[in-house]
């Protein structure tokens, strides 16, 4: 077991943290977007910065007569969108003299030396915590819909109103009932009436991406209430067969948390959409003023997310920013790149103060390559 010097250094509380981070939210795995993920990205940005939407082509080259000069063609548009890093730090003060007369949490006849077990969990809580604000970007980015409230110097993320929108450029008709391409709503029967085409839905669903820009539906996050619908649906099930079950796989994510818990989604693939995966989940956030926080799902009840293999090149990114940090008075100023854990010793009174520190933003290069759909009306 880690000495309590070893787990309060600043380079272990950081690996330490960043650990649990990545095991507590599967959604931080799926995307790539926990400490050193395959979709994490830095570009040597500050409190602000810039990335750029670019959209593949479906045109074909022009053609030349023989013996004539190269056609010229117009240079493919690419957004540039300027941003501001949002910005978590949190901290949790240790109190030496509590410290110094704690029991071991679960043992209370056993003393816990300096709080050694309590630190490693409170360290624990500070990195979910962590974990959740990137987990709140990356429900905000996918949905569309992430504001900011401000309070004071609280500022609160939210998933449904606000001061104002965290804008991730998805079009209108990818989101409600999906007229993705202007004529007309592919969700046009709702998915828990048992006669709704829904593998006709997730086939023009598909088409549509492959239309707007090239790429392919690959992946469905959806509340396992609304899996029901799909697995109960009639024309799922006379696609499948009527002797054999509806879908080809539907198994728990292998995995635990960090805490030894499962994770907390099942993956499941339709016999009538084969090669779409639905990704089943009913996790949430408890989100709000400290103190007066709701529980919120990533999905609603009644939608779900439509979106490509986020290992897909250049389509979804976790920028990390950075800032200058003095750890404890007087220490020099260190530049700390997106995510980083460190401790602080001070007098009067004597404690130990944990602090995290998260500068980062979700984004989506394909704003076009994501739908959220209201599948239950």
């Amino acid at each position: 077991m880690a000495s309590i010097q070893q787990i309060l250094e600043p380079i272990v509380l950081t690996k330490v943290v960043s650990r649990i981070m990545s095991a507590d939210k599967w959604i931080l795995q799926f995307m790539g977007f926990g400490p050193g993920g395959f979709n994490v990205e830095n570009f040597g940005h500050g409190r602000t910065g810039e990335y750029q939407v670019f959209n593949n082509t479906r045109k074909v080259g022009k053609m030349r007569a023989p013996g004539a000069a190269a056609a010229r063609s117009a240079r493919q548009a690419v957004g540039s969108v300027p941003f501001v890093y949002p910005r978590m730090h949190d901290s949790v003060p240790l109190l030496a003299e509590e410290l110094h007369n704690l029991a071991q949490i679960g043992d209370p006849r056993t003393r816990d030396i300096a709080g050694e077990n309590y630190i490693r969990r409170q360290g624990g809580v500070l990195g979910s915590k962590a974990a959740n604000f990137r987990a709140l970007m990356t429900i905000g980015m996918l949905r569309d819909s992430l504001y900011v409230n401000e309070d004071g110097d609280d500022w609160n993320l939210n998933l449904s109103s606000g001061l104002y929108q965290i804008n991730f450029g998805m079009p209108a008709g990818n989101k409600t009932q999906l007229d993705m391409l202007g004529d007309g709503d592919i969700i046009d029967v709702s998915w828990d009436n048992p006669s709704a085409d829904i593998p006709l839905h997730i086939s023009n669903i598909d088409a549509a991406f492959q239309e707007l820009y090239g790429g392919r539906l690959q992946n469905v996050i959806c509340t396992g209430a609304v899996w029901q619908n799909v697995i109960n649906n009639d024309k799922v099930a006379t696609q499948a067969g009527i002797a054999n079950t509806p879908f080809r796989q539907f198994e728990r994510v292998v995995g635990t948390r960090e805490d030894g818990s499962p994770i907390n989604v099942s993956v499941g693939e339709i016999s009538a959409r084969p090669g779409v995966m639905f990704y089943i989940t009913d996790e949430g956030l408890d989100i709000g003023v400290e103190g007066s926080e709701s529980f919120v799902k990533y999905v609603e009840t009644t939608g779900a997310i439509f979106m490509p293999d986020p290992r897909q090149r250049d389509t979804y990114g976790l920028f990390e920013g950075s800032e200058p940090i003095a750890e404890r008075d007087g220490a020099n100023k260190v530049v700390k790149t997106g995510f980083s854990a460190w401790s602080a010793d001070t007098s009067n009174p004597t404690e130990t103060t944990l602090f995290a520190l998260d500068n980062a933003l979700a984004v989506n290069h394909i704003p076009n390559s994501t739908a959220y759909g209201t599948v239950i009306f």
